[in-house]
């Protein structure tokens, strides 16, 4: 019994060099970039990229964090596991891009061209993105808790899973979109227009969706628990175990 602990006392001791060395890894500064030729896994933050042509530049890793990037054309370019916090995307092209895992919370993204994007568990966490185009975006588990999302426009994309929490998506719309599980709780979606999409599962506990249009849309087993669905319209919906949907407006 002595030697068996002794034993894994040892294997367990090994370890430890090979995590520390991740962990160093992981604190270490990325190097200072040159924003004349930006590469990846470098440090930008000192760059201005304001009407920058990178179509297809490659910043995967890079820390961007409140670098500018307004009315840049980036079209295809990949941000994979890049920090963006904070950034300045107004009007900028990222269609295209790759972002997934990205961090771009607390972006202004106000008008940004999102279509066709990878972002598969990018953080847009309290980002500004109002008129944002994600047409055909892809984007499992993708966050956009507390993002400004006024006037947004989503069609046929894929975001199964995303967190929509706490946002405002005033008079947007939803169209021909795979949204099955995504979280919509205490968000403002006054006069959001939901058409043709699977929104199977969502929650939208305490919403507010006053005055939402939602047409031949699948609801299956959504919870409407506590939302505010005054002046909200279903045409065509499935909404088979859906709950806290009133008797109004469910339909079989």
């Amino acid at each position: 019994m002595f030697s068996m602990h002794r034993f894994a006392l040892s294997i367990a001791l090994l370890a430890l060099p090979a995590a520390s060395s991740a962990a160093a890894r992981d604190a270490t500064p990325l190097p200072k970039g040159d924003c004349a030729s930006p590469a990846p896994m470098t440090d930008l933050r000192h760059c201005d990229f304001t009407g920058a042509m990178l179509m297809g530049a490659d910043l995967h890793g890079a820390n961007l964090e409140g670098v500018k990037f307004s009315k840049a054309r980036m079209n295809g370019c990949d941000l994979t596991g890049a920090k963006l916090a904070k950034a300045n995307l107004r009007w900028a092209n990222l269609e295209g891009c790759k972002l997934g895992r990205a961090s771009l919370a607390g972006a202004d993204m106000l008008h940004v061209k999102l279509t066709s994007v990878q972002a598969d568990k990018a953080d847009f966490t309290g980002a500004f993105m109002f008129g944002a185009i994600l047409s055909r975006a892809r984007g499992e588990n993708a966050v956009f808790r507390g993002a400004h999302l006024r006037d947004v426009e989503i069609d046929e994309a894929r975001l199964p899973g995303a967190d929509f929490s706490r946002t405002m998506m005033f008079r947007g719309f939803i169209m021909g979109s795979d949204l099955k599980g995504a979280d919509f709780s205490a968000a403002n979606l006054t006069g959001l227009s939901i058409e043709e999409s699977d929104l199977t599962g969502a929650k939208f506990g305490k919403a507010n969706m006053a005055g939402v249009n939602l047409v031949d849309t699948k609801l299956g087993r959504a919870d409407f628990t506590g939302a505010n669905l005054e002046n909200a319209t279903l045409d065509g919906c499935e909404t088979k175990g859906a709950k806290g949907l009133p008797a109004s407006l469910a339909k079989k």
